[in-house]
């Protein structure tokens, strides 16, 4: 009988390293993220100039277009937590805002909440200014509900405090927690 040939040696493949992954993006991925957001910021000036004055809903519209567009282009995720008692349709709303995230979480609050909401247009024209600011209706304290908004980074590393920590960041999330509504209950009973 002849014999079968020599099997060939078998050589494992590397493994993976189980380190966790780097705290900082790579100096490639921070230039692509300042180009990025430096052209996405000039074609929102230039937008922002070419919009008619009077129309609210393309203004808006322009606004939370403008803010998604400026947190994507740096690289940020934005994570919107439902509250377990959705917001009240039937009544007005207004924002309480706690935000630890600054100019950013602006931006983040502005694609999470809805437009109707009473202080997103404060927001959108501190944040995103395009021509004269629209003016603020008085609301009925009676009648409105008061919407709870905390913000914040979600980061393993410290909060990003300027915008060039935000542009080195790696998986950089913020978190848009929407909480129930409080004054809700008080107008049920």
């Amino acid at each position: 009988m002849t014999a079968a040939p020599p099997r060939a040696p078998t050589i494992p493949l590397p493994r993976r390293s189980q380190d966790p992954p780097p705290e900082q993006a790579d100096p490639a991925t921070r230039q692509r993220r300042r180009l990025r957001f430096t052209a996405t910021l000039a074609g929102v000036r230039m937008r922002g100039t070419l919009l008619p004055g009077g129309s609210v809903r393309r203004r808006q519209a322009w606004q939370v277009c403008s803010a998604a567009r400026l947190v994507t282009a740096l690289g940020i995720r934005v994570d919107v937590v439902q509250p377990a008692t959705p917001w009240p349709r039937h009544r007005t709303h207004r924002l309480q805002v706690t935000n630890d995230a600054g100019v950013f979480g602006d931006l983040a609050l502005l694609t999470a909440v809805p437009r109707t909401t009473a202080g997103w247009a404060d927001v959108a024209d501190r944040v995103l200014p395009a021509g004269t600011a629209l003016p603020t209706v008085a609301l009925d304290p009676e009648d409105t509900v008061v919407c709870p908004v905390t913000i914040g980074f979600r980061t393993s590393a410290g909060h990003p405090t300027t915008p060039a920590e935000v542009v080195a960041a790696h998986r950089l999330v913020i978190e848009v927690r929407l909480l129930p509504a409080v004054g809700e209950a008080d107008r049920a009973a």
